[in-house]
């Protein structure tokens, strides 16, 4: 399974999409673009900033996240797909990249992003949205 960075930021900052996201914590067949360790230290760096969470729990998190993925792509094997695919469907890349790898597997796509889950469907890709409790 493909797990974006819109579901796993919400393991580690309680919000309302914490809970519905907590159903992949564990999996052993996750799999992401190495992207999501930056998309997802960069989210929990703004909630230290914001005051929702502290630096030990962001390097908690940071650390945590490599461990949890059994494989992380390197972002430059899947360019060349994600590109074309921004650039066909007029969507930021760094998302592309995860639309990618689900085509590249043949693996479902988990999203909290309703704008990625849409593309990811029309292009095929089997796709869980993770929706707000």
């Amino acid at each position: 399974m493909i797990l974006d960075s819109s579901v796993a930021a919400h393991w580690f900052v309680q919000t309302e999409f914490s809970r519905p996201s907590e159903q992949y914590l564990g999996r052993k067949d996750l799999v992401a673009p190495e992207l999501i360790l930056l998309e997802v230290a960069n989210a929990l760096y703004k909630n230290v900033r914001s005051g929702k969470i502290d630096a030990e729990r962001c390097m908690h998190g940071v650390r945590l996240l490599e461990t949890t993925y059994r494989e992380l792509v390197p972002n430059r094997i899947l360019l060349p797909s994600a590109v074309d695919i921004a650039l066909s469907n007029l969507h930021p890349i760094y998302d592309c990249l995860f639309v990618a790898l689900a085509l590249e597997r043949r693996e479902p796509l988990a999203t909290a992003d309703r704008r990625l889950a849409v593309l990811a469907e029309k292009l095929g890709v089997s796709v869980e949205l993770v929706v707000a409790e």
